[in-house]
Parts: structure tokens; C-alpha cells; sequence
């Protein structure tokens, strides 16, 4: 086919073919099936199009021109480029050009206008071809309309960008929610706090006490809303440090014993005696996923009891796959609920939560966060006949062996020993630093406050702090850029004041953009005394806080004691004490008779209840020096 720069397609010719006939024929065969194959592409169903050695298109097949609505005199040399939407067509000539002083195969996508005026997708796919003589003769093309698939595929963009909107969306609200909420809490808290350390009738302390668990109960919702959030988000991350998986579970059991004796419930562990005790993981997470599973066995059994057993599934290497079980006999969950407990807000019914309470968010966050620890969890039970929840997790073998007879808190209160500090303690709220400032003084420091970022710069600057104990939401100037502007001041002597973030931000996120921004330390509100006091300890590298018992929990010479009848006791409860062994319970009540009004007796007493082995041992010992009693079994 004649064409405008007279340049003809030449494909490749069958093998020997072109050597049929005599010499002078050659051409005149050549010419004929290159026609032919071009009525054969000027017919295909795709668009076709041919270059030829300078770049400029010299042919486009029949579905071209349809397709374009233009004739093949307007579309010759560049006239195609006309077609091409404005967006797409300095990228396609750039590429165009590009193969084309190679000589290369190229690929390229690229809106083109159809005869109707609609722009279409098309996948353009551009191909080198050899002349006879093996000489290069220019190009082919082949084009497919690929709109569809564009639009799938833009369909796909928007919904994952509206979805990453929408989480941040949600992020930003969870974060501002706990801002919010944490700072009016952190002042019922730090009331609370402060009332627990006056004199209090029975009465009195049993209203702080409720106020107290009232509101951790709150913050524990918060704090699942925003573990869910960040769980989804892929933004907790496993902390591996050795543990023992035994006093894990007993401490799980220790925290529902209150529970557990107030419904006259059973609650004891069976961990088997191939469990190795010492293992490496992420263990707060552990015990919170296990702090959900029994809570809820306790809070749905009311007759009976709950068990939690650990087994040796498998071993691999240096990694033991543990099976933990919790069944109890409570009311069952149906069938078809089984599955839907796992998902967020999930519970059997509605009326599940009018009658026991709760978000529906612990399982949802246990289930996602098993599944970051590489193992799975899934329930069996039948209505009104009880439940048990598997968990089954990899952990790593340790060879170290962790302390098991780390202080219990139980009962105790924080004790600041040494150099009594000052404190400049920045806060826009009135009733925050009045609370702070009283709990910290109780300690012996003293306390300078300021409201705002531009009074914290004004007293840092008239004179010296030990710490700085800064909000970060405050008016005129924030926390933040106090702390920048110390930062800067400090730099060219050298010299650096300690600013700790005392913050209503709680994610983990915004604690790690914290010290990243030159905070020295972080302490989340609503702010718990303790917490407080060892982080000051740190950033200061100080001595570690000590809890201590109540200023009158030691032994008095005054109160009538019969030691013998201590004795007899105390000999009896250690072995129980040491194998972890729920009889210990029975000995509650003959505790005070031995020794009526004695302090050490009555936290002694209190451990047990709470089934705190390792701190009710720690106070054997200490009754034992203090009353100079012998046992026969070894502490």
C-alpha cells in the first residue's frame, strides 16, 4: 500500500520464500505480501498503527481511524498526537522519542479521544521491525482500550485513600477524645490520691476506694478504645523481655481473687510441670490479653469456678509453643455468637451488655493482639454450660531466670528517699497544679507553677529547677515550644534542666514524638503518684523509688500477740505460699486472732486474699525478723 513518505511495510517472509521465482521477481513478491498483511492488520479488531524510520506515523489500520473518527491523512506524521489528552502528551512524545533513538520496545499509557469526544485509556505497546535486508524500517503498534481497568483501578486508589482518611480521621478523634477525657479525670484521680493520704473513717476510705476504681475502670475503657486503634493501625509494637510465664498467672489470678471470693467462686491455675517457667515475650501484653479472658470468665460465672491451665503443645528448637486455657462454668455463649465476639464492640446480645457491662472491645483487642505474637485464639461452649478460651503462642526459651520475688505493691505507698528536689510544674489548669503540687509536696519537694509557656520561660530564667514538669496544651505559648526555646538557651553552656511531658496525650506515637522533640521523660495523665515519682528517678538518675507499707505497718510491742499460735500458723502457710496452692485461702481467718490490731498481720491477710504468694512470703519474712519467730520451713 502506497503510503504518504513512500516507505513500505516489509514483515518477515516465510523461510526461503523469498528466494521463489527468478531474481527480478523478488520485489514485485515482496511488495505483494506486504499488502496482503496489511489488509489483514487494516481488518484486526485492535487499534494498529505503523512508524516509519523518522518518527512519524505513516499507516493506521481501519479500528484506528473508527476508533478516532479522523481519515488517515489527518492522522499521518504527527497528526495522531492531536487526539492525545493534554495531561498524557508530553510523557508519551518523551517516551516515544526515547525507544525510539534506541530502538526499543516500549509501553506506554495514555488518555486518547474517541470519535464521540470521550477520552479513553488506552495501553499503547510499540514494537521494532526489520526490513528484509534486515535493516531497521521503523515501528508497529498495538493498542488496547484498557478504561475499564483504569477505572478499576482508580476506584481502588480513592477507596484506599478514603479509607487511610477515615482512619486518620478516626485517630484524630481517638487522640483528641483521650485529651479530653484524661484531663478532667486526672484531676478526680489526683483528688482521690489525695484524700487516700488523710485520716479516714472506714467509711470515708471505702467512698475513695470506689471513686478510685470507678475511675480506672473508665480509663481502662479508654485505654481499650485506643488499643484497638492503635492495634488496627499496625502501630503497637511487641516488647521481648524474659518472664516467668508462672507468675504471670498468678498474677492474673491475684487481680480477680476479690471478684472471685465476693461470688464464692473457685479460681486456681494448673500449669503443667514441663511448662519452662522462664520464656521471652512481650509479658504486659500476655497478662492483659489474660486479664480480659479471666475477667470475663469471672464476671460471667456464677456458680463454680474458672480454670486456667498451661500445657506444652510443641517444642521447636529454642521455641515452646504454649497452650494457656481459661474454662469456667458460667452461662455459655450460643453457637453463632462464637465467632462475632472476636470482632469489635462484639458480644452475644445487647442484652449481655445491660446486664454485666463492658465495651465488647477486650477480645477484639486479645484476638489481634495473639495474632502479633504469631499464635491464634478461638473459643468452644455451649449456652448455660460454660466456656473456654485457647490461646495458643510461641515464645522463646530463656536460660535466665527472673526474680520471683519482686516486691508486691500491695498495700504499699511510693517512698521518695534522698535530696528533696525543685520543681517548676507547668499547667493552664487551676485545679491540676493544685492537686500535683500537693501530692508532690507531701513528698518533701517544693513546687513553683506556672500557666503558660511564656511564665515557664520567665521563672526558668530567674532561677534554677531540678525539673521541669511540663504540659503540652496550653494557652499563648504551648509546652512544646517552651521546651524548644530552653533547648536553644541551654545550648552554648552546655548545661541541660530535665523537662518531663506531663500530658494528656497518651498514644504511643505521640510519647515517642515526645522525647524525640527533647523531652527528657513522659507521664501520661491522669497522673498515678507512683508512676510520677520513677520517672523523676530516671530522668534524674536517681535511686530507684521504694514502695513502703503505711508508716504503722510494723510491730508494735504494745499489741497482744500469741506466738505461738503465729507460729503454728505461719509454719503452716509458707508451703502453701511456695506451691502457689489455693488452700492458702483457708488460713484468712485465723490470721487476726493471732495477732488482733497488728499491721503486718492485716497486709499479710490481704495478700493471701488477693492471692499474692510472692509479696505474702516477703511479709512472713518480715514478721518473722520483727517478732524474732523460728519456723521450721525455710523462706
Amino acid at each position: 500500500m502506497p503510503t504518504k513518505d513512500s516507505h513500505t511495510f516489509h514483515p518477515p517472509l516465510p523461510p526461503d520464500r523469498n528466494t521463489a521465482g527468478s531474481g527480478g521477481n523478488a520485489p514485485v513478491l515482496e511488495q505483494m505480501l506486504a499488502d496482503h498483511y496489511l489488509k489483514i492488520l487494516a481488518e484486526a479488531p485492535v487499534l494498529i498503527w505503523r512508524a516509519n524510520t523518522s518518527a512519524e506515523c505513516d499507516w493506521f489500520n481501519d479500528s484506528w481511524l473508527s476508533f478516532t473518527g479522523r481519515t488517515m491523512e489527518q492522522e499521518y506524521g504527527n497528526g495522531w498526537a492531536e487526539g492525545v489528552h493534554t495531561e498524557d502528551l508530553q510523557r508519551c512524545v518523551d517516551i516515544w522519542l526515547g525507544a525510539f533513538k534506541k530502538r526499543e520496545s516500549f509501553e506506554m499509557e495514555y488518555r486518547l479521544r474517541r470519535h464521540d469526544g470521550e477520552f479513553r485509556w488506552i495501553m499503547d505497546i510499540g514494537r521494532p521491525f526489520k526490513a528484509v535486508d534486515g535493516s531497521f524500517a521503523g515501528y508497529i503498534g498495538y493498542c488496547f482500550d484498557i478504561t475499564d481497568r483504569k477505572e478499576a483501578e482508580m476506584a481502588l486508589v480513592l477507596a484506599r485513600e478514603s479509607a487511610e482518611a477515615a482512619n486518620r480521621a478516626k485517630s484524630d478523634f481517638l487522640a483528641n477524645m483521650s485529651h479530653e477525657i484524661r484531663t478532667p479525670m486526672n484531676s478526680i484521680m489526683g483528688m482521690s490520691q489525695l484524700l487516700a493520704f488523710t485520716e479516714l473513717t472506714p467509711e470515708q476510705k471505702e467512698y475513695v476506694e470506689g471513686i478510685m476504681g470507678s475511675s480506672e475502670g473508665l480509663l481502662a475503657i479508654i485505654n481499650d478504645i485506643l488499643d484497638l486503634s492503635k492495634v488496627e493501625a499496625g502501630k503497637i509494637d511487641l516488647e521481648l523481655h524474659n518472664f516467668s510465664i508462672r507468675r504471670s498467672i498468678n498474677d492474673v489470678i491475684k487481680s480477680q481473687m476479690s471478684s472471685v471470693l465476693g461470688k464464692g467462686l473457685f479460681l486456681r491455675p494448673e500449669v503443667a510441670e514441663d511448662v519452662p517457667d522462664t520464656l521471652v515475650g512481650d509479658q504486659l501484653r500476655l497478662k492483659q490479653v489474660l486479664f480480659n479472658i479471666v475477667g470475663n470468665a469471672v464476671k460471667f460465672t456464677n456458680e463454680g469456678g474458672v480454670t486456667v491451665s498451661v500445657s506444652l503443645q510443641e517444642e521447636r528448637g529454642d521455641v515452646a509453643v504454649l497452650k494457656i486455657s481459661v474454662t469456667d462454668s458460667g452461662i455459655g455463649i450460643t453457637p453463632d455468637a462464637i465467632e462475632r465476639i472476636f470482632s469489635p464492640f462484639g458480644q452475644e446480645d445487647s442484652s449481655t451488655t445491660r446486664k454485666y457491662g463492658g465495651t465488647g472491645l477486650g477480645l477484639s483487642i486479645s484476638s489481634k493482639l495473639i495474632e502479633l505474637m504469631g499464635g491464634r485464639i478461638w473459643a468452644e461452649s455451649l449456652k448455660n454450660a460454660g466456656s473456654s478460651f485457647h490461646l495458643l503462642i510461641p515464645f522463646r526459651r530463656s536460660d535466665e531466670r527472673p526474680d520471683l520475688l519482686a516486691p508486691a505493691r500491695s498495700g504499699m505507698t511510693p517512698l521518695w528517699e534522698g535530696e528533696k528536689l525543685h520543681i517548676l510544674l507547668a499547667d493552664d489548669q487551676e485545679t491540676s497544679r493544685n492537686i500535683m503540687s500537693r501530692l508532690l509536696e507531701r513528698f518533701g519537694h517544693t513546687l513553683e507553677t506556672a500557666a503558660d509557656g511564656e511564665e515557664v520561660l520567665r521563672k526558668w530564667r530567674e532561677q534554677r529547677f531540678d525539673v521541669i514538669l511540663m504540659d503540652v496544651e496550653m494557652p499563648t505559648m504551648n509546652g512544646n515550644e517552651a521546651m524548644r526555646q530552653i533547648r536553644e538557651m541551654e545550648a552554648p553552656s552546655g548545661n541541660r534542666t530535665a523537662v518531663i511531658a506531663l500530658t494528656a496525650h497518651a498514644l504511643k506515637d505521640q510519647q515517642e514524638m515526645f522525647l524525640k522533640l527533647g523531652y527528657d521523660g513522659y507521664v501520661a495523665k491522669p497522673v498515678e503518684i507512683a508512676s510520677l515519682l520513677q520517672e523523676l528517678k530516671r530522668c534524674l538518675q536517681l535511686p530507684a523509688v521504694h514502695l513502703e507499707a503505711p508508716p504503722d505497718a510494723t510491730a508494735s510491742t504494745a499489741v497482744s500477740i500469741d506466738i505461738a499460735k503465729l507460729t503454728d500458723i505461719l509454719s503452716s502457710v509458707v508451703p502453701l505460699l511456695k506451691q502457689r496452692n489455693m488452700g492458702v485461702l483457708d488460713t484468712v481467718n485465723d490470721l487476726p486472732h493471732a495477732g488482733p490490731q497488728l499491721p503486718l498481720l492485716s497486709q499479710l491477710n490481704l495478700q493471701i486474699r488477693q492471692f499474692d504468694c510472692a509479696g505474702a512470703l516477703q511479709t512472713v519474712q518480715r514478721l518473722c525478723e520483727e517478732l524474732n519467730i523460728q519456723i521450721d520451713q525455710r523462706l
